[in-house]
């Protein structure tokens, strides 16, 4: 089982409704040799497995072979290949607190409001689409790229943010002024990134991250990119380009000197617990670890978010040129996705000696018509992409290899028809036609 669950897990199977978002959303187990999912990977590594509702939050991987969905089962799992990547769990609790518990701003909204039922925001990876409408989806139903979450302050999920991809958070009621991180469940020396859009006009200096352990503080410096927070525990980065704050998580500690890092595990008694070649990690207490967000900015009234409400904008995936998502945290070449993977054409014969047939000319007309080489093609634009200032050659490339001749709609409507077969993610057997001319030609 991982990270975050194992208690709920068990209430959960008894009382679904009561869990209603944590357990049809985030509930996920971990199996190490294949004995309870009869899956063994061809990697010979773990099965992460998760619910298939919440879409593509535990879709680890979408290169051929690493993920299936048992949807035979009465609660539908996806199953993924684990490789490198991490479980971890961590509260994030928009303040003020409740104790030790959630978020006491939801009763100042709605005194009579269910945490655990009321959507709070949703969740969705690095590199991915995202769906900011409050309605796309409610649990039980299944959702897309983004995931609902509720009020209820539990965050579990697969990571591996080394290199590439990050949780984007984003909250229905608008950007929270003052955001506690706490409880935080991540194997040592990992990499957890989180990112959130801020409103419109926020300037870095109306921003400020610290730690705090047992009320002593440390405050985390500004960084000039993501590589960098990337690549330490105690900087974050915001890009006014585009309003999006960037920080990292750590199972972290301020010590009595005033330094921060990675936790004593030993010394604070939180070492965790392994068992038939599973690890389940400690999670921090409240005391040992808050991270804190505060965004200085105008309010609603409740005190707790900023009257401007941000847009919503997943950060993209960051791959090199001719690269694109293949994974949550990795890029690759667009064959990658492709079932029979990046085959290497076979080579072209080398030409003879010999004197080429002489034919005979004649004036007889061919009985059929000679196949066209190739389609003329369209390079129509979805509504969305349109709202977003984006064409079909230039689109992101996670869109395209995600989209392409992959999503029903896209199909149907044969969008970025032209662009999606330059990428080799095309509806037809044969290429576009760089012009009507090469028909003809």
């Amino acid at each position: 089982m991982s990270p975050g669950n194992n208690t709920v897990l068990c209430m959960s199977l008894t009382n679904l409704q009561f869990f209603i978002h944590l357990f049809q959303y985030q509930s996920n187990w971990e199996d190490s040799d294949g004995s309870w999912t009869n899956r063994v990977s061809a990697t010979n590594t773990s099965t992460v497995m998760g619910p298939a509702r919440a879409g593509y939050w535990w879709h680890l991987d979408s290169r051929p072979g690493k993920c299936e969905i048992r949807d035979g089962w009465k609660y539908p799992q996806q199953l993924c290949d684990k490789d490198d990547r991490h479980l971890g769990s961590m509260f994030t609790v928009v303040m003020p607190q409740v104790n030790q518990q959630g978020s006491a701003v939801l009763a100042m909204l709605d005194p009579n409001a269910n945490a655990r039922k009321t959507r709070q925001g949703s969740m969705t990876h690095f590199g991915l689409m995202g769906d900011s409408s409050v309605t796309t989806c409610t649990p039980p139903q299944t959702c897309g790229e983004t995931t609902a979450r509720s009020w209820d302050p539990d965050l579990t999920g697969p990571y591996n943010h080394e290199q590439y991809g990050g949780w984007y958070l984003a909250f229905d009621q608008g950007t929270p002024t003052h955001l506690s991180i706490q409880k935080i469940q991540l194997d040592d020396d990992s990499t957890m990134i989180q990112a959130m859009t801020l409103p419109s006009g926020t300037s870095s200096g109306d921003i400020s991250i610290y730690a705090e352990s047992r009320s002593r503080t440390y405050n985390f410096a500004s960084a000039t990119s993501l590589t960098e927070v990337r690549s330490s525990i105690d900087k974050y980065y915001y890009d006014e380009a585009t309003n999006t704050l960037y920080w990292r998580v750590i199972a972290g500690y301020v010590n009595n000197d005033g330094t921060y890092g990675w936790i004593d595990r030993a010394d604070q008694g939180v070492s965790g617990f392994s068992r038939e070649g599973l690890h389940v990690t400690a999670t921090t207490s409240k005391d040992q670890l808050q991270i804190h967000l505060i965004v200085n900015c105008a309010t609603d009234v409740t005190g707790a978010f900023c009257e401007t409400k941000p847009s919503f904008l997943v950060p993209e995936m960051g791959c090199p040129d001719g690269q694109v998502m293949v994974a949550i945290d990795k890029c690759g070449l667009p064959c990658e996705l492709l079932q029979e993977g990046c085959s290497t054409p076979s080579p072209t014969p080398s030409p003879t000696s010999e004197a080429p047939t002489s034919v005979e000319p004649t004036s007889e007309a061919p009985t059929t018509a000679p196949t066209p080489s190739c389609l003329i093609c369209s390079d129509e634009a979805t509504p969305w992409m349109i709202t977003k200032n984006y064409e079909c050659p230039t689109a992101p490339n996670w869109l395209i290899s995600k989209k392409c001749n992959k999503d029903d709609i896209w199909i149907n409507s044969k969008y970025c028809e032209q662009s999606c077969q330059a990428a080799g993610f095309g509806y037809h057997d044969i290429s576009c036609c760089a012009s009507a001319v090469e028909l003809t030609e």
